[in-house]
This record gives structure tokens, sequence and C-alpha cells, in this order.
């Protein structure tokens, strides 16, 4: 996962935050060590921003997205009105982009398998 062009946080989250959530053991894994990252990825300079534990816990109850979307677990942002997330009941690309204003599941748009296929992705302009 190239994550060069991030400002990784320089500790991980603790690890009561990371019991509370229901994560991917990838993202479990990159928040043990980095609680949050933000930056761009790609030659065209794509804002990513990979939330902490804490902020990953408060937007799933502040985003309408999540409501709208059950199972939906937001962790990231480009900024704007794009969100990424984990969408577990997905048979492939659980990891994927979805619009902040989205109403449903049906607007997910899936981009990996895992957290480094969705940066890859997002770096690769896609």
């Amino acid at each position: 996962m190239d994550l060069t062009d991030l400002q990784l946080a320089p500790d991980g989250a603790a690890p009561e935050e990371l019991e509370a959530l229901p994560l991917p053991g990838d993202l479990r894994t990159f928040l043990a060590l980095h609680d949050g990252a933000r930056g761009t990825v790609g030659q065209r300079k794509r804002p990513l921003v990979l939330w902490s534990a804490r902020q990953i816990a408060s937007e799933a109850e502040a985003q309408e997205v999540t409501r709208a979307t059950p199972g939906l677990l937001l962790f990231g942002t480009d900024g704007g009105a794009e969100g990424y997330g984990y969408l577990p009941r997905m048979q492939r690309g659980r990891y994927g982009r979805i619009s902040l204003m989205a109403a449903g599941a049906h607007e997910f748009e899936s981009l990996g398998d895992s957290l480094e296929e969705l940066v890859t992705a997002l770096a690769q302009g896609r």
C-alpha cells in the first residue's frame, strides 16, 4: 500500500477503542499502528483522509448514509462529499466509496477487497 504522500498518525489507537468497533482485520491492524492518516494518493493527488478510531465511532452515528446503508462502516473521506467505507455484506469488493448524500447500498462503488486495494484503486485514479 503506497502511503508515501499521507501523513500517518504517529501513534496507534487505544485497544479499547478498537475493540468497540466492528472493523475488518486489515483496517484494525492499520489503526493499531497509525490512528488515522491524511494527505493525497496517486499522480492526480487525490485527497484521502483515513479517520481515527474515535472519529469512525462518532461518524457512524452522525452520517445519514450509514443509516440509509445498514452495515456500512465509514472510515474515511476525500475531504468533501465522498466517503470511504467497508460493506461486509458484499460478496466481493467490500471496500469502496459512497456519496455522503447517498440513499442506500445501491450507490456503494466497490473498489477492492482490502484496504490496500482501495488505496491502490484511488492512487490509480479510479
